[in-house]
């Protein structure tokens, strides 16, 4: 998609504060379970700007889960980590490359079908155990899924799931954050992120850090159980009309 990258770095206001919109709540998400920045950002995003994903969205990602693994350090998971990575780094390149080889239509609709792949993940599969051959997997997944669409955090948080909840956070961040490292090199490396994405995802910075200070709030709340099916399915309904719109410009073209 070389012509997302190649536009210049401005952003009108009401799209601007839509998409400011966006991802101070997917801070708060992000800090306050470990997952989500990219499963509710990226889709409005996409909407708000298609120059804001993946690329941008990758990077602001970065700075959130940069300060969540920070603030609970003490609890990543080495041994997960590195399994984790093993798969999260082939997957990245092979994204990287269908990235700079499809069309903006084919993105858009391939996109919308795995955020719904997304959500499915994220809901149906109870039963999945951390072991190294499950999150090398799980990693590769991620690694497809976060440099494609900077969705790259239910394959990895669905072996994690059933782990102690600062030590799922704190490994699922580290994964993340250097995953998207890696996801943000591949898509460089194949013309697909640059300096555009940067300074584009430098403007929403503010909003990623104030989300990520709220969130301080949220994981204080006795009950939270209402926050994880509202987000899923307000983001498979977007994914829907994402297919849908994706699909029609594709058969158009």
């Amino acid at each position: 998609m070389p012509d997302v990258v190649a536009s210049p770095a401005v952003l009108d206001w009401l799209p601007l504060l839509g998409a400011m919109a966006a991802i101070l709540l997917a801070g708060v998400i992000q800090a306050s379970t470990g997952i989500g920045f990219g499963l509710v950002a990226a889709p409005v995003l996409l909407l708000v700007d298609p120059r804001l994903v993946p690329g941008s969205v990758i990077f602001l990602g970065t700075l959130v889960t940069l300060l969540a693994a920070v603030r609970e350090i003490r609890w990543i998971n080495l041994k997960g980590l590195a399994a984790g990575l093993s798969g999260r780094i082939p997957g990245a390149i092979l994204a990287g490359a269908i990235v700079a080889a499809v069309s903006p239509a084919l993105f858009q609709a391939l996109f919308g079908l795995l955020v719904l792949t997304a959500v499915m993940l994220s809901i149906v599969a109870k039963t999945v155990q951390p072991t190294t051959p499950n999150v090398v997997v799980a990693g590769f997944v991620s690694g497809l899924m976060g440099t494609l669409t900077s969705i790259g955090a239910p394959p990895i948080a669905l072996v994690f799931q059933r782990v102690h909840g600062p030590e799922m956070r704190a490994t699922v961040s580290a994964f993340l954050l250097i995953g998207a490292i890696v996801s943000m090199l591949s898509l460089a490396g194949f013309g697909a992120f640059g300096w555009t994405d940067i300074l584009l995802a430098l403007k929403l910075v503010p909003a990623a850090l104030i989300g990520f200070a709220l969130s301080r709030y949220i994981i204080r709340l006795p009950d939270t159980r209402w926050l994880r099916p509202a987000v899923l399915g307000l983001c498979a309904l977007m994914s829907l009309w994402l297919v849908g719109r994706g699909a029609m410009g594709f058969l158009a073209a």
